[in-house]
């Protein structure tokens, strides 16, 4: 797995990893993309060609897109608990969902919070980004599960992967900058 910790999209991933308890140096190697050369090399976009972290490179070849990529870990690794799959088919939905909005609503536009200067997705000022990104975090605490502990209920998901290390750049990177 390529990544860096600076990465919520790779997070996501590392999440993963580290509940199912896989190893980082066996299950898992996670390598920072300067070991190939860096994200806009000519090796890692042979690889990667959008230039992103995170990108995993295994048997089934090279997986770009962090979504992805946790569902592959998902299924390689479904022995080792947890599934991230809730057992509740109306949890199952709201798990997809709340993925499909993060990774096409929220972090199109998280450069707003630490980029220094436009443009932030399709926005042109930093307000506007965030004032969207405010919308979209409504729209998904819309989908959250009261009763928790977890964003669709009793089961961690693909979603809290998801949205958890998000929503850390929310509550810390974006006062600072």
């Amino acid at each position: 797995l390529y990544d860096m910790p600076v990465s919520n999209n790779g997070a996501r991933c590392r999440l993963i990893i580290y509940e199912k308890g896989l190893s980082p140096e066996s299950d898992v190697i996670i390598k920072s993309p300067m070991d190939l050369g860096g994200l806009k090399s000519k090796e890692y976009l042979e690889l990667s060609p959008q230039g992103k972290m995170p990108l995993l490179v295994c048997e089934d070849g090279a997986i770009p897109e962090s979504d992805t990529i946790s569902r592959w870990l998902l299924d390689k690794f479904s022995a080792q608990k947890p599934s991230f799959v809730p057992s509740a088919s109306a949890a199952r939905v709201k798990s997809d969902l709340i993925c499909r909005f993060h990774d096409m609503y929220i972090t199109t536009i998280q450069s707003a919070m630490y980029r220094a200067a436009p443009p932030f997705g399709q926005f042109s000022s930093r307000r506007d980004a965030l004032q969207e990104l405010a919308r979209q975090l409504q729209t998904i605490n819309g989908y959250v599960d009261d009763e928790g502990p977890y964003i669709t209920g009793k089961e961690i998901s693909l979603a809290d992967a998801a949205v958890f290390p998000t929503m850390v750049f929310v509550m810390h990177m974006m006062p600072k900058f």
